[in-house]
């Protein structure tokens, strides 16, 4: 369904030393990061919260999100019994390699976001709004990066949008031309997952167009973590490149999506009060409204 838009993962070369590449996939990487950025310029604006602020947060959670989902990637890879490839650490830091995780880069980013934001006293449940949308169109359009570069494919399918993967990228479970001929199609993961992307994307920002008055501040975080983290789950299921917990079918990506989306459903009930009472909660509250006896004369 997609052969005609394969093509040359280098979209042009500069001419400095024996020439440096620049590939498509950072392109569209960088492309999407200046839409999210776009939209969630305009939105913060509209939350009459400052846009310098967010666009100079940007800056350091963006590298620092890479940084981290590098750091995660290779943890994992050595988890899953690779690490012999990383002897240095330009090896462990070189992005251009290939290996990013990108629940580690965003748990990692959220974290330097939040200390920038109270560092500079910001309201931090109205940038972390615009940020998840922002971040969600963002990835949708980079994940079209992984196509071009022939990766976030899943098992063999007979399904009429499988793609091809040429022998050369193929994971070694599937290198085998006997059992796996040229012409073998593989779920296009990539796909799956840009697609869940944009439909959210588009849901939060019409939410957001409708309840932004309405909802309280960290509502449409709430929500963008639910989405994620939910869809993640399950697109998991179709990455056979993910090292797994033991001999199941668990990911340590896919327990830390389940997280995600379980921090959104906590996050959303406490900003409702909607969070089930402890006992000792309780306890506090009747003593607080328990009448005082009545003194004799």
């Amino acid at each position: 369904m997609l052969d005609f838009l394969k093509t040359d993962p280098i979209a042009f070369t500069i001419p400095i030393g024996n020439g440096f590449p620049i590939y498509w996939y950072a392109i569209l990487i960088v492309i999407g990061i200046a839409i999210g950025a776009w939209w969630a310029g305009r939105e913060i604006e509209r939350r009459h919260q400052n846009v310098d602020e967010l666009y100079n947060g940007l800056i350091i959670v963006v590298f620092a999100g890479y940084f981290f989902a590098r750091i995660t990637y290779v943890i994992l890879d050595v988890i899953d019994g690779n690490g012999a490839r990383y002897n240095s650490l330009i090896d462990i830091l070189n992005i251009r390699s290939g290996g990013v995780n990108i629940l580690g880069g965003f748990i990692g980013a959220a974290l330097i976001g939040l200390l920038y934001v109270q560092f500079r006293r910001l309201r931090f449940w109205h940038y972390a709004d615009v940020a998840g949308p922002a971040l969600l169109i963002a990835q949708a359009i980079g994940r079209w990066g992984n196509f071009i570069n022939q990766e976030l494919y899943g098992p063999p399918t007979d399904k009429p949008w499988g793609i091809l993967i040429d022998p050369a990228n193929r994971l070694p479970e599937y290198s085998n031309l006997t059992e796996f001929p040229p012409s073998t199609r593989f779920h296009p993961t990539f796909l799956y997952e840009s697609v869940a992307l944009f439909i959210g994307f588009v849901l939060l920002v019409w939410l957001n167009n409708r309840y932004r008055n309405k909802w309280r501040p960290g509502t449409l975080f709430a929500i963008f973590l639910i989405w994620w983290g939910g869809n993640r789950a399950w697109i998991e299921l179709f990455r056979p490149d993910q090292p797994t917990i033991g001999n199941t079918f668990l990911t340590y990506s896919m327990v830390a999506a389940v997280l995600l989306a379980l921090v959104g459903v906590w996050l959303l009930l406490r900003l409702y009060d909607k969070l089930p009472e402890s006992a000792r909660a309780r306890r506090r509250r009747r003593r607080a409204v328990k009448p005082k006896p009545r003194r004799q004369n």
